[in-house]
């Protein structure tokens, strides 16, 4: 297998004629495919599957292969791999500023295949650190430093089905020869420009910073504004506002995002009742929010009804629905004052037992319970107790006459 490095610097190039120099040939001549898969991670980092393939049409082609695959020594292979690849890693951290490290080396060799037998070489590690992560995008391609090079019948595989839950791709340069389900792929002969092939994903996600009304209250027939902004701003973004009124109708509209981020609509509402405002993505859009945007609550009055009659009655009828309980509070503040200065400052600091013997002794030692009740301005029951917890404590008597109580100091 005779290889020649096409263009200066082209990454997989080298890839290619460092993996051909590892694999011995058994015996026989064998025809291989190369395909270059590169499976991207979240995390920035990316599984490198380097396979080299060969239909084995003859059971010689297969005695030969599977001779070879039981006498190979995959250690020395392996070795010389993570070798040369540890290499062009380290240049390309050097190249991009970014720290980057290969990993996770391994070698199969097998024979697959039912109604086809195919000799299959595969090799794979892992590239720490291989794309540009930066806030709400990730872009391949700055490795690829004096392009690539892919020869006749070669195959370069982007598979990027990990990112697809938070990111979609927005961009490739240059345009794929097949696009599948969530991978793209190029088929050689092909010469790639400086820093190609690129990607750019951009993520999905999409945050409600703002989402508010002018007013939650307005006349019906009346405009009522909404304002919002998202982050990160995309220019041009197309969103839903949907408002609902209190008949179950919606209307939509559709609003673009500024520069800025900002976006704003206004309707004028013709209907009374209660609204909701909501805002929603296209169902074709390729972005989702990070979370349910909050419900906005509107409420619509009409110029005859509810509180706008309230608004509009006359003083005269608004005094007269005033007056009742402003009087009924002054009757209570007044009888609450003339309770409070029926007692003498000097009685209003004492308690209400020490109130009672007080009483007792200015009047000779002797009262009825009526008396000291309206003395002490103490409710019926009021003065029951503290004249029952006194004579517990053996500081007053209670005599019985006719329908009344004497109380006496002991």
């Amino acid at each position: 297998m005779t290889l020649r490095k096409a263009v200066a610097g082209a990454l997989l190039a080298i890839i290619l004629a460092t993996v051909c120099g590892l694999v011995p040939l058994a015996e026989g001549e064998f025809e291989f495919q190369t395909t270059y898969r590169i499976i991207l991670h979240k995390d920035s980092s990316a599984t490198w599957v380097v396979e080299l393939s060969t239909t084995l049409n003859t059971q010689e082609e297969l005695d030969s292969f599977k001779l070879f695959k039981d006498s190979a020594d995959k250690n020395a292979l392996i070795s010389g791999f993570e070798s040369t690849i540890s290499s062009i890693v380290s240049k390309a951290a050097s190249l991009t500023g970014r720290p980057m490290t290969a990993e996770n080396f391994s070698l199969k060799i097998d024979v697959t295949g039912i109604l086809k037998q195919v000799g299959v070489i595969q090799y794979r590690f892992k590239w720490v650190n291989f794309s540009l992560k930066i806030p709400d995008r990730i872009e391949v391609g700055d490795v690829f430093e004096g392009g690539f090079y892919l020869f006749t019948g070669e195959t370069l595989e982007i598979d990027y089905s990990e990112l697809d839950q938070d990111y979609f791709l927005k961009l490739t340069s240059p345009r794929a020869s097949r696009e599948d389900f969530l991978r793209v792929a190029w088929l050689g002969r092909m010469d790639f420009a400086d820093g190609e092939p690129r990607l750019v994903f951009e993520s999905r996600i999409i945050r409600v910073e703002e989402f508010s009304l002018n007013s939650t209250r307005v006349k019906k027939g009346s405009p009522v504004s909404i304002s919002g902004k998202i982050s990160p701003p995309i220019p041009g973004l197309k969103l839903v506002i949907v408002y609902s009124n209190s008949q179950g109708s919606e209307t939509t509209r559709e609003v673009n995002v500024a520069e800025n981020g900002v976006f704003k609509d206004v309707l004028n509402t013709n209907t009374a009742g209660d609204w909701r405002v909501s805002i929603r993505l296209p169902s074709d859009s390729p972005y989702r929010f990070s979370q349910d945007p909050r419900l906005l609550q509107l409420s619509v009055y009409e110029e005859s009804g509810g509180e706008t009659q309230g608004a509009n009655l006359p003083s005269a009828l608004y005094l007269a629905l005033l007056a009742p309980p402003v009087v009924l509070l002054a009757i209570i503040l007044l009888h609450y004052s003339r309770g409070r200065r029926l007692k003498p400052p000097d009685m209003q600091m004492l308690s209400d037992e020490d109130l009672v013997i007080k009483l007792l002794r200015e009047a000779g030692g002797r009262l009825t319970q009526s008396q000291i009740k309206d003395a002490a301005k103490f409710s019926k029951s009021k003065t029951s107790i503290v004249l029952n917890e006194l004579q517990r404590k053996g500081l007053i008597r209670k005599i019985k006459r006719g329908r009344e109580y004497i109380v006496e100091l002991v």
